[in-house]
Formats: C-alpha cells, sequence, structure tokens
C-alpha cells in the first residue's frame, strides 16, 4: 500500500497479521506523499508516485491537497525485495495513477492536476490549457517515450490485454478517454459521460477512474461528484445510456470480481456495493464505521481471487486494508497500516 499521509509503504502478510512500514524518502525537507503503485514481480520492481503536494490546509475538504501541487512530482522505483528507492525521474505536476502495460514493457503514468486547471480556467487560457499529461515510460530503461496532455485532470487508467489502448478517466472534463498506445503520438478519442457536462475544470459527473471486464467488453466508471457509476460498451464505443447506476455517495475505484460484478467503494456515506454491470443493479450493499473502514477508496482482486479494499481513514491517524468476501462483502481480515493509504498491489503482479 502507498501511505500517501505517512510517506510510505505498508507491507502486509496476506496470510497473518503482520505489517511492515518502509519510509519513503527522496527528499528529507518534503512531502512525498506516494500515491498508487504497480508491482513487476518478474523485473522485482516496485514503480511509485511521488506527488510532494502543498502543506495541508484547514479545509474541510479531506482530499483538498489531492491535485493542488505546483511542484513537478516523481516517478520513483524501487526494489521489490527491499523497497529501496533505485531511481527517480520527473513527471508533471500531480500524478495520478501509475499502471503497467500487461506485456510488463511500459508504466503509463497520469496527472490529476487540477491546480493546473482552475489557474488556467481564471486566466481565461484555452481549453487545451487546462489539460494535463498522460506519460508513457519505458520500463527496462525508465526513458520517457511518449507523452501528451489528454484531458482536463485525468486519473485511473487501465489498458486493454493487447496494450493498445489505454482507458482514461477525466475528471475535470466528465469524459472517457481511450487512447492509441500503438506509437508515440497518443492520439485520443473523447467520450462525454452524459448530458449536460460541467464546464472545464468545474465537472458534473467527476470520473475518477475507470474498471475493465476480463472480456474487455465493459468498461465501468466511477463518479465522485455524479455518485454514480456508468457502464461503458466498449467495442460498440458508447456509454450504456440506461445503465447508470446511482449510488447516493462518491464511488472512488471499484474492480471486476466476476464477469459481470464489481465491487465499488463509496465515501460519504462510506461502504461498499456489488454491482451487476449488465442489469445495473446493486446486489448488495454495506455500511461502514469509522473503525471498520473510513473512507473506502480503492476494491482490487488478487491473484487467488481474494479481494481487499484499501480504507483512507481520517488522513491523520493510521489508514486500513480489509479483506472481504466478494459475494456477501463481508469482512474477513482487517490490517492497520500507515496515514492516508489510497493505493495497493500485490507481490507476485
Amino acid at each position: 500500500m502507498t501511505d500517501n499521509g505517512s510517506d510510505t509503504l505498508s507491507v502486509i502478510d496476506l496470510g497473518g497479521d503482520r505489517v511492515e512500514r518502509v519510509a519513503v524518502d527522496v527528499d528529507p525537507s518534503r512531502r512525498e506523499a506516494p500515491h498508487h503503485l504497480a508491482v513487476d514481480a518478474a523485473s522485482g520492481q516496485v514503480f511509485v508516485a511521488l506527488a510532494f503536494p502543498p502543506e495541508k490546509t484547514a479545509s474541510k475538504d479531506p482530499h483538498a491537497s489531492h491535485g493542488n501541487a505546483s511542484d513537478h512530482g516523481a516517478l520513483a522505483r524501487l526494489d521489490l525485495d527491499t523497497l529501496t528507492v533505485r531511481d527517480t525521474h520527473e513527471v508533471d505536476e500531480n500524478p495520478g495513477d501509475v499502471v503497467l502495460t500487461h506485456d510488463r514493457s511500459r508504466v503509463l503514468v497520469t496527472h490529476f492536476d487540477m491546480k493546473r486547471a482552475m489557474t488556467a480556467a481564471a486566466a481565461g487560457g484555452a481549453p487545451s490549457a487546462l489539460f494535463a499529461t498522460l506519460q508513457v515510460w519505458d520500463r527496462a530503461t525508465m526513458t520517457k517515450v511518449a507523452s501528451r496532455a489528454v484531458c482536463v485532470a485525468p486519473h485511473g487508467v487501465v489498458t486493454t490485454a493487447d496494450d493498445r489502448t489505454a482507458l482514461v478517466a477525466c475528471y475535470g472534463s466528465d469524459e472517457l478517454d481511450l487512447v492509441d498506445l500503438t506509437g508515440t503520438q497518443l492520439g485520443t478519442a473523447r467520450y462525454p459521460l452524459g448530458p449536460g457536462q460541467g464546464v472545464l475544470g468545474a465537472p458534473r459527473y467527476g470520473p475518477y477512474s475507470v474498471a475493465l471486464s476480463a472480456d474487455g467488453a465493459r468498461a465501468v466508471v466511477c463518479d465522485l461528484e455524479g455518485q454514480d457509476l456508468r457502464v461503458f460498451d466498449v467495442p460498440g464505443r458508447r456509454f450504456i445510456a440506461d445503465r447508470v447506476v446511482t449510488l447516493g455517495a462518491r464511488v472512488f475505484m471499484a474492480e471486476f470480481v466476476a464477469p459481470r460484478a464489481v465491487l465499488a467503494p463509496l465515501q460519504s456515506p462510506d461502504g461498499l456495493a456489488r454491482i451487476d454491470v449488465e442489469s445495473g443493479d446493486v446486489v448488495k450493499r454495506v455500511s461502514y464505521t469509522k473503525n471498520e473502514c473510513q473512507a473506502p477508496h480503492v476494491a482490487r482482486r488478487a491473484q487467488d481471487g481474494r479481494v481487499f479494499v484499501v480504507c483512507e481513514g481520517d488522513h491523520a491517524a493510521p489508514g486500513a486494508v480489509i479483506e472481504v468476501d466478494p459475494e456477501t462483502l463481508a469482512t474477513r481480515r482487517r490490517w492497520t497500516v500507515g496515514v492516508y493509504p489510497d493505493g495497493i498491489a500485490f507481490g507476485n503482479e
């Protein structure tokens, strides 16, 4: 797990209770704020986004510093066995998601740069001035091979099984972007989430993440501002109009746990929902107290089929990770980790 609020990584023993925390401190004078990570077990490497956010403020929004940094971020490469930092490479401000392509040849980094969008909007800049980049890095050489400003505040990203296309959730422009990864130009096709999009930088829906079904036929887009989940027909290149699942809570980073079922973490109120993406039905929903799972951020399925949910907590005290039954959503086990955990990856990926 990346512990955004304590500049650490937490490592849990999935078969027991042991938790180890390792500092990620590349600059003693700054907060690194590690945000999301990807593991390549074959090469023994971990890739972590470092955001270097501004100092915390008295804002009532617990995510106020997310996407609000003025300094460049970094992509850190760590040794999987020791979690020591091998090297770091400058990326743009406010790195968002970090994923590896399926063939493990490239690392993709989005930039959730709402500060850029708000500054450009206030200055009356052209729409493109609000856009932030998707970057593509060569995993072996750690050289940047492609970069393009794709939309406003891109965050969650996944790639198709053939690694030819990236699907990017564009929070600040209420879009799903499909990006061509076959060349260095990163051509894009943008699909609005629905009618009545917000103005650039002030979204109505606020898509934060995207998950792709195993067969690649369906993508689900999770919305913070719209408080819903939307289903995208990938072969047909369209959102399915009657497949908007209203949840009355901010929907963070969902995961497919079966061919047609996703688990969606919810905040305000906190909980977890199992949704049938073909019928649009909420099959099961549970609520969480602060002591169970405060501010669920991401659900992830391990290779053995077990499902884990990362709980941010209150961003001041340690957060948690829970294992849940993917059918009943009952909590099976709980681990206490660092402050404000927000990313999870598995050591055998």
